[in-house]
């Protein structure tokens, strides 16, 4: 009995402990494919999700970018709608400052105000030389501020490097700046001779009523009527420089001079036909030198070999100028003076010719008008149409007499 239950409780327990392996395997096997297809179908999730994310950063991206273009379009809009403001209120401003009114107006209040100037200049120079170039100063800071906003009104801003501004500027860098410094009143008297030449050069006229003309002249003369009168009579600071610049070797105050004109003409030629050139020729802006070869002609007039080399040779002409009028550093004082009247005498010969050949016109067209009125109303037998306002009144002219006929025959030819 003890041996039949042994052996029955050894082999329920083999048998017990087989089919709990046997489970427990299949159990761990179940697992095991339950966890490899959860891992699948969690990476299909995760990439799934991965996927979407990456869908919805493009899409963000897109319509980042379509809201990017959406605002640089309507801020591009926004400015250009501002610059076409900005461009009609500046033609509308010209168009009214071209109007026949407003030119007169304009005309009237120059002429006046070179007028009192022309006064005050005067009486200044005459009653306290040594101090004339605070007025000088005041004078020409009001001149090329005008000429500034004139320049940028009209587009032609690049005149504005001309070497008539940098003389000026030369000689209120050594009348305040550095007055005892004798390199700096060199390089400022080295302009004077190149100036007043451009005054004869250029053709520069005494017109008052005209701001372009009396403009032009005034960045040339006053700066060198301003240098005499500091030598006429200097105080201070302006006599130690004028006498360390004369003390210095003839070939010193030259190299002064030269320097000078040498950086203007390396700032010029580096903007003017290598740092702007492309916007110059794309906007079709005025320089001085496209006044000259272009306008004038001269670079036509060059032969075929040298076109090409025309920038050069305008830089060298100008410098042949300057080399020119250089020796006026030399002159002694009454030399400088007989210069200087000589140059204000072309001056004012200039500006009376404008107005004469101006008026002699007007009277030859008006005569013209009139004689043919006179003609035609001889021939039709009534009196003539005073369609030119000939007879100051407003009214209209009378019938010629028989005496007054041949007259106007005469004239008719």
């Amino acid at each position: 009995a003890d041996a039949s239950n042994v052996h029955l409780y050894d082999s329920f327990d083999e048998s017990n402990s087989e089919g709990s392996f046997s489970s427990r395997r299949q159990g761990a096997q179940l697992l095991l494919r339950r966890g490899r297809r959860t891992t699948q179908h969690l990476q299909q999730r995760a990439q799934h999700l991965v996927q979407d994310l990456k869908r919805r950063e493009e899409m963000l991206q897109k319509r980042g970018k379509k809201i990017g273009q959406l605002v640089q379009r309507e801020v591009r809009q926004t400015w250009l709608l501002q610059q076409e403001r900005l461009v009609t209120r500046s033609r509308e401003m010209t168009r009214r400052l071209l109007t026949g009114r407003s030119r007169a107006w304009r005309h009237k209040w120059i002429f006046a105000l070179v007028q009192a100037d022309f006064v005050a200049s005067a009486f200044w120079l005459g009653r306290s030389p040594e101090t004339y170039y605070m007025y000088f100063t005041a004078q020409i800071c009001s001149v090329l501020t005008l000429k500034a906003v004139d320049y940028r009104v009209t587009e032609q801003h690049y005149f504005l490097l001309d070497y008539c501004f940098f003389a000026n500027l030369c000689v209120l860098a050594w009348l305040w700046l550095c007055p005892t410094s004798g390199a700096a009143f060199n390089a400022a008297e080295g302009v004077c001779g190149l100036l007043s030449i451009s005054v004869v050069v250029f053709r520069n006229s005494c017109v008052p009523h005209d701001f372009v003309r009396i403009s032009n002249a005034y960045v040339h003369y006053p700066a060198v009527v301003t240098m005499l009168s500091v030598k006429m009579k200097c105080t201070g600071d302006h006599c130690m420089g004028i006498e360390a610049g004369r003390a210095m070797l003839r070939h010193l105050r030259l190299r002064d001079a030269w320097l000078a004109y040498i950086s203007w003409a390396v700032i010029y030629a580096s903007i003017i036909f290598l740092l702007a050139r492309k916007r110059i020729a794309r906007k079709q802006r005025d320089t001085l030198y496209g006044y000259f070869a272009e306008k004038l002609g001269f670079k036509e007039k060059l032969p075929k070999w040298l076109r090409p080399y025309s920038q050069v040779i305008f830089m060298l002409c100008h410098q042949t100028m300057f080399l020119a009028g250089v020796w006026w550093i030399f002159l002694p004082l009454w030399g400088q003076c007989f210069c200087t009247v000589l140059a204000l005498t072309v001056f004012f010969h200039n500006g009376g010719r404008f107005y004469v050949d101006h008026f002699w016109k007007a009277h030859e067209r008006n005569t013209a008008q009139y004689v043919d009125a006179a003609r035609l109303a001889m021939c039709q037998g009534d009196p003539p149409l005073d369609t030119a306002g000939l007879n100051g009144n407003g009214g209209s002219a009378t019938k010629p007499s028989g005496e007054v006929a041949p007259a106007i025959q005469e004239l008719g030819g």
